[in-house]
């Protein structure tokens, strides 16, 4: 089966208890000789949506319709996963109980906020890594101070690039099913403006289920989802694009029409644009939401759809893009450190380390390989 249709077709499958009527459809197209069911699994896991697919299919009726060896599987998966995010949820609200009597104010994002804010209809849908807040910028080194006095530490790193990260290093605790990445900007500064969330000001948080935690509007985590996946990960750069990103943009645009947001994007409205389009066809039938449907919106789905059906032209494709990305990036900093201290003393101690030049080796081909 093309990747390309197996990629339609597990959009298509988490729109089973959305979208009643196309089990038929769903039924047919599992029912055909080049169907691959391990395509299916690999895709569904390098996606992270395996457990939402458990939950679609276990709720639609069709577990019988899986080859005997898989129902189980799958729901092992979904489980397990189920079993850490409540871990999850459990240490979420021991950080809320733990910042309560001080005045730093916590912002759960991504994960954490969906999980806080009941985004899905099952907590065992959505994967996570890690758990992500954000706190003010004059907050975070109290922040980071009171989680290493309760045990939590990251791995070693140079002082010097803090200036440059928009999130603390990882902190890990024992025995703790997560990490946690304390951010003092949701997303790299350069995207900073097109947010209505301030470090400082919050103004654009709502309160969450749970007393005492706050997320996101979801105005605003639209536009997050959207900047991580096609700006900060290179979405819209590479033309690739995870499922699970995707599928939590739709639960967003259920609170928050994208429609609505695309006014606001500024010089971002067409990639922006680009990524609701693509929702829009992936999640089809279902009537999302009003997109251009233009040049530029499809050319970006053409490019993305012949990635998927080449891998030969994906890989030589994104080998071009990450070698002049890379440039790009060493340009950028180089310029910025003749007027910017920060940059200037961050150079100064890279140039002289030689892992520095051996991560960035390893960073560029796994850009190219993977």
């Amino acid at each position: 089966m093309d990747p390309k249709e197996m990629f339609y077709f597990i959009g298509k499958c988490l729109m089973l208890d959305e979208s009643p009527g196309i089990e038929d459809g769903i039924v047919e197209e599992i029912g055909k000789s080049h169907f691959s069911w391990e395509q299916f699994v690999w895709m569904g896991s390098h996606h992270l949506v395996l457990p939402a697919l458990y939950v679609k299919f276990s709720k639609a009726n069709l577990l019988s319709y899986l080859p005997d060896e898989l129902t189980p599987y799958l729901a092992e998966i979904f489980n397990q996963n189920l079993e850490r995010n409540k871990q999850l949820l459990s240490q979420i609200i021991w950080i809320i109980q733990l910042f309560e009597n001080t005045s730093i104010r916590l912002i759960f994002l991504k994960g954490a906020g969906a999980m806080l804010d009941g985004l899905y209809n099952n907590p065992g849908e959505r994967m996570m890594v890690d758990i992500d807040c954000l706190v003010g910028v004059n907050d975070f080194q109290d922040t980071i101070h009171l989680l290493k006095n309760e045990g939590y530490s990251s791995q070693e790193f140079k002082p010097e690039d803090l200036p440059m990260m928009h999130h603390y290093p990882s902190l890990f605790k024992p025995n703790e099913p997560a990490p946690i990445d304390v951010h003092k900007y949701p997303i790299g500064k350069r995207y900073l403006k097109y947010l209505n969330i301030r470090a400082t000001g919050f103004q654009g948080s709502e309160s969450a289920e749970y007393s005492g935690a706050d997320v996101l509007s979801a105005q605003d985590q639209l536009m997050l989802n959207f900047m991580h996946s096609q700006l900060q990960d290179k979405g819209q750069y590479y033309a690739n694009v995870s499922l699970r990103n995707l599928y939590e943009f739709y639960r967003l645009s259920l609170q928050q029409d994208p429609s609505e947001v695309l006014s606001q994007m500024g010089p971002l409205t067409g990639k922006f644009n680009n990524y609701m389009a693509l929702a829009a066809k992936l999640f089809d039938p279902i009537p999302l939401f009003h997109y251009k449907n233009n040049f530029r919106a499809r050319g970006y789905i053409a490019r993305l759809e012949r990635n998927k059906s080449s891998r030969f032209w994906y890989h030589l494709s994104k080998a071009g893009r990450a070698i002049i990305s890379q440039f790009y990036y060493y340009l950028s900093v180089s310029v910025k450190a003749i007027y910017i201290k920060t940059y200037r003393d961050y150079l100064m101690v890279r140039l002289i380390e030689a892992s520095w030049y051996k991560r960035h080796f390893f960073t560029v081909r796994n850009r190219i390989l993977k």
